[in-house]
């Protein structure tokens, strides 16, 4: 079915196909001359336009077409047989005719089967594609689930938590599906990642920076990451209290997107155990291209950085 839906691309190998072939069925039909005559000439080559559009498309059956029309009248004219000019006319018409409304009839049926073949190959790619991100989801809501409930002495607070970083997967999934899971622009990430978490007075989330779409793996980790940064910021730092106030801001550079989240104005963090949270800010871009993160608390408040290759 695939050699019928896609013919050869070359035109010169199209129209070699069908002078070749309606060369043959022309010998063919010239040898058998003596056993069958001269009469209806035309009708035993239909089969020869219909091999050439059906392996070489409407350019060999035209070749083939215009082999027999021109060949068949002086081939058998010379075989002694009279050859009315009338009647090899009107036989060159119909057989035009026929080959044309057949040739037409094989170019709908071809790209019946282009439609088809090209329908099965995406049905395959997303079964193909859909099975990779279903694993890779899981993988990551089994990590999260391991990590969040690991060591804990509050199951309630771990479920919490649990469940929203569950809904900060699925919130970066709907940016995805939106452009068809292809590279998302780094505002409407942060903006989506952060709208749960603005406090109600202006300013005090800031984000901002240049243009630049992030692939959609690196897209996922960077979600959960900023999810991590504002649900500590909302408990324990600059969102916690009235007066703090937090700084987003990515740049670009020598093709290298860099990333800072830096809180003012809250409570001093508490030094202590980094749990899961510390790790995942840490490690979770590490599968990017030349990733590095760091997360820095200082007195005035949590900073972190990170920063990978984009574009590739």
């Amino acid at each position: 079915m695939r050699r019928i839906a896609s013919p050869p691309r070359s035109l010169w190998a199209r129209l070699g196909l069908g002078l070749a072939v309606g060369a043959l069925a022309v010998g063919i039909r010239v040898g058998l001359t003596p056993w069958l005559g001269a009469g209806a000439p035309y009708v035993a080559f239909l089969l020869a336009v219909l091999v050439s559009s059906v392996f070489g498309g409407v350019a060999a059956a035209a070749a083939s077409m215009a082999v027999v029309a021109v060949a068949v009248p002086t081939l058998l004219a010379s075989h002694g047989e009279a050859f009315e000019t009338r009647r090899r006319m009107l036989g060159a018409v119909v057989f035009l005719a026929s080959s044309g409304f057949m040739t037409w009839l094989m170019a709908l049926t071809r790209t019946a089967l282009l439609r088809e073949t090209a329908a099965r190959d995406a049905e395959r790619l997303l079964r193909l594609e859909l099975h990779h991100r279903v694993k890779n989801v899981l993988a990551v809501v089994q990590s999260l689930a391991e990590q969040s409930f690991r060591g804990a002495t509050d199951a309630e607070a771990a479920r919490v938590e649990f469940a929203a970083r569950l809904s900060a997967l699925a919130e970066v999934h709907h940016v995805l599906v939106d452009t068809g899971w292809r590279a998302v622009e780094m505002a409407a990430l942060a903006g989506r990642a952060l709208a749960p978490f603005r406090p109600p007075e202006a300013g005090r989330i800031v984000a901002g920076g240049p243009d630049v779409a992030v692939a959609p793996e690196a897209a996922v980790a960077l979600a959960l990451c900023l999810h991590e940064l504002a649900t500590n910021a909302a408990k324990y730092g600059a969102l916690s209290g009235p007066e703090g106030r937090v700084s987003l801001a990515w740049r670009v550079e020598a093709g290298r997107l860099e990333i800072a989240w830096t809180e003012t104005g809250g409570p001093a963090p508490k030094p202590g155990r980094r749990g899961f949270g510390s790790r995942l800010l840490t490690r979770a871009l590490a599968g990017q291209p030349s990733a590095a993160a760091s997360l820095e608390l200082p007195p005035e408040g949590a900073r972190w950085t990170a920063g990978f290759e984009v574009g590739r």
